[in-house]
């Protein structure tokens, strides 16, 4: 018998949303170099990079600390008030321009014809997390947990297990659905089985083996893969 046939049947995806349904990875770092950068902090792509995935409020404590800025040391302006800065540069960004990544609306509308329960687990705020839910016609998915409510954010696995909560079921019984490193470690540690559609820029990483399966997009998930992780169809048990 095979893991995926031995383990809990799977009910559920939980998703990641930048960089995985929405392309804001770039926008990210153009906000972040902005940002940091009227504050005196030259960020390089490979700096924003080794960072992908965190909580823009770890991050910008991250720098303060790593890296300091003129003036970091009075703690003015807030990390708060920085990682608003950031936000609200993204929140504008994904209401005006804001696209889905290849193979989203496939996706979805598959999980949705399956009967799968959908949830989003994201490093970014609620707000973020609405703006892109509105832009990309998923007002459908109602629960939205971001990493800004838990304890610790990715790579731990909190905000994972946060979903499966309010989605009602065991971490087993739910699939994850990641783009970065940071994500696929979340969501393995909370317990739950993985597919990474790896960033381009970060393709290579060898913590993406941790998932059970890897993907060049969306585009590929279909009925199929899903089966071989797990999911039995509508009459499925366990």
């Amino acid at each position: 018998m095979s893991d995926a046939a031995a383990a809990p049947a799977i009910h559920a995806v939980v998703l990641d949303m930048d960089g995985l349904l929405i392309d804001t990875e770039p926008a990210w770092r153009a906000a972040e170099r902005a940002v940091f950068g009227e504050l005196g902090l030259q960020l390089s792509e490979d700096d924003m990079l080794a960072t992908m995935g965190r909580r823009i409020a770890e991050l910008v404590a991250h720098w303060r600390r790593e890296r300091p800025w003129p003036g970091a040391e009075t703690g003015e302006p807030s990390d708060a008030v920085i990682a608003d800065r950031v936000i609200d540069r993204m929140v504008a960004h994904v209401r005006a321009r804001g696209e889905p990544m290849e193979g989203v609306d496939r996706a979805t509308a598959l999980l949705r014809r399956l009967g799968l329960g959908v949830a989003i687990a994201s490093s970014s705020s609620h707000r973020l997390i609405d703006a892109v839910c509105d832009r990309l016609g998923l007002a459908w998915i109602e629960i939205r947990c971001s990493a800004d409510d838990e304890l610790r954010g990715k790579p731990a696995g909190d905000v994972y297990l946060a979903a499966a909560r309010r989605l009602g079921l065991s971490p087993a019984a739910c699939l994850a659905i990641e783009d970065s490193p940071n994500g696929v470690l979340a969501a393995r540690a909370a317990g739950m089985r993985c597919i990474a559609v790896p960033d381009p820029h970060l393709s290579g990483d060898p913590r993406y083996r941790e998932a059970e399966l890897v993907l060049a997009s969306l585009d590929e998930l279909d009925e199929g893969r899903l089966r071989s992780l797990g999911w039995r169809g509508r009459d499925q048990v366990g």
